[in-house]
């Protein structure tokens, strides 16, 4: 009987914080337990309310550096930094101590933690694979003025449009670019050297490894993956004429993911189709901010704040038509979700969104921050619920095809016995078979 690789995977933030690199990192590691792989996941503890030792959904974790993190928030930036670069040694500490309870290491994020792991896995003679959550914007990074919401009709110097914190549009890579070239150069080495796969989500988050010089590496484009056991078209046909003028967009309420932008657009649709009504569904630090552009806008009857919803596919099947206005993104799982459940999108180009959706044929495309477009697109679908069925089936024979957990798993399984028993078959030549057949 072949032996099934231990994974130990390391991820700096994890449940109970949500997001979408821990929704999926939580996904497949509940689908590698299932499948009878050995599975830890070890993450910083940024609370002291946490527990050290855990296991979330049948996922044990190991929460470590809690003395460092835990009340950093109230210190000065600088003391935050240092603290944090200190933790990254204990998470390394950790890893070596860990080193025999596990086959590979797997890190979410190529970010300077990724060094030091990487010298661990030299040591060990441990095989490593690393995850590029995110490719940035691909602008220039990091601004030193903060953020605002988009203005349209208001004045764009209205007090209550600007967003808490500095504009932040970079990638994975930052804080390792950030520390040299001396830095970078080493763990291209290292990585060469311990012969890490490095899996991109995206054809864009692709091109991002490339530019900053780690396109020597062996990279596997593996996206993320949906359940498509919850996320799948409504089995009912009811209410269908209440649902064709419903937009459902499930999304934090974060600067980053443009919903004051979908919000500006939806000002104009509602001067064409009154009868339209907008579903935002979950929550986030600008929320206040976006129900008082809301009512600034004169369109608070027509949209509903959901908040957070435990039953997500209840919420997406109230529509026909799923959206996601987003400045920059990784992979979005909201979108893939929707588009599992057989909703037609609209979706920014950004990175992912535009590898998922091909544009006038099973979703709508349109630029970042382009309100006006994403007006049009909206109306578009609005105004002919025909077409937004077809693009929502042809989404969903999407996703049941390429982007199923279950697919997805087993290109990542491919890569862990690949890495542990020496087979020489990349992940990218299965699929490409698979395709084939």
């Amino acid at each position: 009987m072949e032996q099934k690789p231990r994974i130990c995977i390391a991820i700096t933030t994890f449940y109970p914080y949500v997001g979408g690199a821990e929704t999926q990192t939580l996904a497949q590691c509940q689908r590698l337990i299932e499948s009878g792989y050995q599975t830890q996941v070890v993450t910083f503890r940024h609370k002291h309310t946490w527990p050290l030792n855990d296991v979330i959904r049948g996922v044990p974790v190991k929460r470590i550096a809690g003395s460092l993190l835990g009340k950093r928030e109230k210190l000065p930036r600088i003391i935050q930094r240092i603290l944090y670069f200190i933790a990254m040694f204990v998470m390394a500490a950790t890893i070596w101590r860990e080193r025999k309870t596990f086959d590979v290491l797997q890190v979410c994020q190529f970010s300077l933690l990724t060094l030091p792991l990487a010298v661990v896995c030299y040591f060990a003679k441990k095989p490593m694979t690393i995850i590029v959550i995110s490719a940035g914007g691909e602008k220039p990074t990091k601004t030193n003025e903060a953020a605002r919401l988009l203005a349209g009709p208001l004045d764009p110097q209205t007090p209550w449009l600007q967003v808490d914190g500095k504009t932040w549009i970079d990638g994975d890579l930052y804080g390792l670019k950030a520390a040299g070239p001396g830095v970078t150069r080493i763990t291209r080495a290292l990585l060469k050297q311990i012969k890490a796969v490095i899996i991109v989500l995206s054809t864009r988050t692709q091109r991002y490894v490339n530019a900053n010089g780690f396109g020597d590496l062996d990279i596997q484009l593996i996206p993320n993956g949906v359940d498509t056991n919850r996320f799948h078209p409504a089995s009912t046909t009811n209410n269908m004429e209440q649902r064709a003028r419903t937009v459902v967009c499930v999304s934090k309420a974060r600067y980053e993911k443009g919903l004051d932008v979908l919000l500006q657009a939806w000002r104009l649709v509602q001067e064409q189709t009154p009868e339209a009504r907008l579903v935002i569904v979950g929550s986030g630090p600008v929320q206040p901010q976006l129900e008082q552009l809301a009512a600034a806008l004169g369109i608070t009857q027509s949209v509903e704040f959901a908040g957070l919803q435990s039953d997500v596919p209840g919420q997406l099947h109230r529509g026909l038509i799923g959206i996601l206005p987003s400045r920059w993104e990784g992979m979005p799982n909201a979108l893939l979700e929707a588009m599992g459940s057989g909703l037609a999108c609209i979706a920014t180009r950004v990175s992912g969104s535009e590898d998922v959706i091909e544009h006038g044929i099973n979703g709508l495309l349109v630029e970042v921050d382009d309100y006006e477009d994403m007006s049009k697109a909206l109306l578009t679908l609005l105004k002919d619920p025909q077409l937004a069925q077809q693009y929502g089936a042809l989404a969903s024979a999407l996703i049941q095809r390429e982007y199923t957990l279950e697919h997805v798993l087993n290109l990542y399984t491919t890569i862990y016995q690949r890495l542990t028993t020496g087979i020489e078959q990349r992940a990218g030549d299965l699929a490409l078979q698979e395709a084939a057949q």
